[in-house]
């Protein structure tokens, strides 16, 4: 510190510039303690940019009135909601660019967890559970080895739901996700899967084989047997909820 210049600001708070005259340090006014600026978050109506109290004192006073915060911001939003809601209006109409190119790039760098997010989503609107991870999405994959169910193709692979969302039964769960090439997950579209596979299986030459290791699997993930699971299946098609995107029927 010898190198430095000490002054005070008009609270008597000290602080310290270099030779160039450029800020270096200041006393923390938490535990008052000299501390070169890095030590101090940004705060640009503060001596030097910087914030009264170092990071550690900031840290510390955070940990030891969380409840404090938490009501005052409460009370803080309830109080200005239209003062929120028109600032992040304001900041989306200002950011329209930087905003659309932020979402860009992450779902090009994220697109498993945004794909599953996009499920989720659509079970959500309906009121269906929605609670598949990214570990069981990769979990169901694994199981069929990343490859389709009822081909082995490893090309253009789509998780489909068995029972579908439109249905109003199902969701988006580990217990309802398949693997199909996009060929036959477009053909299967909002279908029973067992109807469907009966009226395409030689049209796409699809083993019998296959089909019934899959619902094998499907009534064990189920905790039910092949033919409870199918009368399961059935009953949700032959029930289905028309739904609208808030979960009341139509």
């Amino acid at each position: 510190m010898t190198a430095l210049v000490e002054k005070k600001n008009q609270s008597g708070t000290r602080y310290f510039e270099n030779e160039d005259g450029e800020f270096a340090a200041k006393e923390c006014t938490g535990c008052e303690v000299i501390k070169t600026a890095n030590r101090f978050n940004k705060h640009k109506n503060k001596i030097g940019g910087l914030s009264p109290c170092c990071k550690e004192c900031e840290r510390k006073y955070r940990q030891e009135n969380k409840e404090r915060i938490a009501e005052h911001k409460r009370k803080y939003r309830q109080e200005n909601k239209e003062r929120i809601a028109e600032h992040k209006r304001k900041y989306r109409q200002e950011n329209k660019e930087r905003i659309a190119e932020h979402k860009r790039k992450y779902r090009q760098e994220n697109k498993e967890g945004d794909q599953l997010n996009c499920m989720r989503r659509r079970a959500r609107k309906r009121q269906l559970p929605d609670d598949l991870t990214l570990e069981q999405r990769n979990a169901v994959l694994g199981h069929f080895n990343s490859s389709c169910a009822l081909t082995g193709c490893t090309d253009g692979i789509h998780l489909d739901h068995v029972i579908p969302v439109s249905v109003g039964h199902g969701g988006t769960t580990m217990q309802n996700m398949i693997p199909l090439r996009a060929e036959l997950n477009h053909s299967k579209s909002t279908r029973c899967i067992f109807d469907w596979f009966y009226d395409v299986k030689d049209h796409f030459n699809l083993p019998q084989t296959k089909f019934d290791e899959l619902i094998g699997y499907l009534a064990d993930i189920n905790g039910m047997t092949a033919d409870e699971y199918e009368g399961y299946v059935r009953w949700c098609h032959d029930n289905s909820r028309s739904l609208d995107e808030t979960g009341s029927a139509g």
